[in-house]
């Protein structure tokens, strides 16, 4: 089977097994169940169904109880909602994984706030450059290969592109061959990025690895080869696969191996590491040694900027500041970056942003607001996906707004979300219900279902955490 194709079905079947609980189960006894996850066999005929729910041991046994009851039903209404053939044995696993997140959160809160515990926030503000340190084997990893393809995630941002442009020049400094590959086609915003009209395009993928016959594969700013859309064939091809990500590992899934390191505030200052390790050579002279460039600084810049916010976000920290200080130092046109990446827009998408912004629904008393980009908007304006991104950033300074949500329709009915909170709260947890992932304060994750549903459904869970 397709990976691609299952993971896309198991995403599928999570919503609607979601919305079934919220709207036609009417069971008491599972009103407050969460399905966290789903996993296909290899033939779809089974899908375990990973769930959880807040309360104790009792409460646990009455809901499995119901869900168990409730099999048949949602099993024929996955039929009838998916088109499927037939439906996959549903098998209910309970999963604590959030439960033991929570519990540990509160520990570790209630240690802090006594003086027994360093908090996360205070080992940032204290932390340097070099407190980032690159894992001996990604470097002989990288070292190892001869012949690279490095990869962002599906529809890349800055932080993404920029540090898979930064990386494809440092490995080439050093005699290899790599290759940036990009799914969808790279955004034309990023075209000053230097190095940018190098990247391949998903067309040319399948071609290029036949003719190429590349060795090794490096994820940027993802962990998983599942986050690159339908690249995913193709990647799973690679025997040697490595990733550098700053983002929480989510889900059940294993993470490739290599560097996720969340305490960076951006991918691109792990590759800024990174490319400072494999400058520096080696003893025995057979790597060579290379001193880093404008254009990668530049690109790392970029990533630096957007995933900060302009320094604006809470992950800045005072590494953060350093790090830009050495990249202007190294001539970086700081000014420039952050005009070409943050502040452009072509027409076409001014005219799709003033059809976002006539989209803004409030909720919860204001608390949580809305927004969507549908296939429709972007049909009729000539926009593009790429045009839509930093909109969510528009309605995050909207007064008196705690969570945002901005939804961007990738195919019919199929909803590409970004969350958002300012100040206190977790949206992480959110996002890997629905398979995705990101940090506490910005996830994503992709949603089925007419808009109205999807909205509807966000709302609850995000009214959920405000309650």
């Amino acid at each position: 089977m397709d990976p691609y194709r299952t993971n896309r079905l198991s995403q599928s079947i999570l919503e609607v097994l979601s919305r079934m609980l919220q709207v036609s189960v009417k069971d008491p006894r599972v009103g407050f169940v969460t399905i966290n996850s789903v996993e296909l066999n290899r033939d779809h005929s089974v899908a375990r169904v990973f769930w959880s729910v807040l309360g104790d041991e009792e409460d646990r046994k009455k809901s499995f109880a119901g869900l168990k009851k409730a099999r048949g039903f949602m099993q024929s209404n996955l039929v009838r909602t998916l088109g499927l053939r037939a439906a996959p044995e549903l098998r209910f696993e309970y999963d604590d994984t959030v439960e033991r997140s929570v519990n540990l959160d509160h520990v570790l809160d209630d240690l802090a706030e006594q003086g027994e515990f360093k908090s996360e926030a205070d080992k940032k503000r204290e932390m340097d450059l070099e407190d980032l340190e690159v894992p001996a084997d990604l470097i002989a990893g990288l070292r190892a290969a001869e012949c690279l393809w490095i990869v962002p995630h599906f529809n890349p941002d800055p932080d993404a592109m920029g540090s898979a442009l930064a990386l494809r020049e440092a490995l080439a400094a050093t005699g290899r061959e790599a290759t940036v590959v990009s799914y969808p086609d790279p955004p034309a915003g990023f075209s000053d990025l230097p190095g940018f009209d190098g990247v391949v395009t998903s067309d040319e993928a399948e071609e290029l690895y036949r003719t190429q016959e590349p060795d090794t594969l490096v994820l940027v700013d993802c962990h998983r080869i599942d986050r690159c859309g339908p690249l995913e064939d193709v990647l799973a091809r690679f025997e040697t696969r490595w990733c550098v990500d700053h983002h929480l590992v989510s889900g059940r899934k294993a993470p490739e191996r290599g560097w996720i390191e969340a305490r960076s505030c951006s991918t691109c200052t792990l590759i800024y590491r990174v490319n400072t390790v494999l400058g520096q050579g080696d003893a025995s002279g057979d790597e060579p040694a290379f001193d880093l460039t404008r254009g990668m600084g530049t690109n790392i810049y970029a990533g630096l900027i957007n995933d900060t916010g302009g320094f604006r976000f809470s992950n800045t920290m005072p590494l953060t500041f350093e790090l830009a200080r050495r990249l202007s130092a190294m001539g970086v046109d700081t000014a420039a970056v952050s005009r070409q990446t943050m502040h452009r827009y072509r027409p076409e998408g001014v005219a799709v942003l003033q059809r976002v912004l006539a989209s803004f629904e409030y909720h919860r008393s204001g608390q949580i607001l809305t927004l969507r980009a549908t296939r429709e908007m972007l049909r009729d304006t000539g926009a593009a996906l790429s045009d839509t991104e930093g909109f969510v950033n528009v309605a995050t300074a909207v007064d008196g707004v705690k969570f945002v949500a901005f939804m961007k329709e990738v195919e019919d009915g199929v909803w590409r979300v970004s969350l958002r909170v300012r100040g206190e709260g977790d949206v992480q947890q959110i996002a890997a219900r629905h398979g995705g992932g990101g940090h506490k304060q910005a996830s994503g994750c992709t949603m089925t279902g007419s808009a109205e549903d999807v909205t509807a459904e966000l709302v609850a869970e995000l009214g959920a955490v405000l309650s």
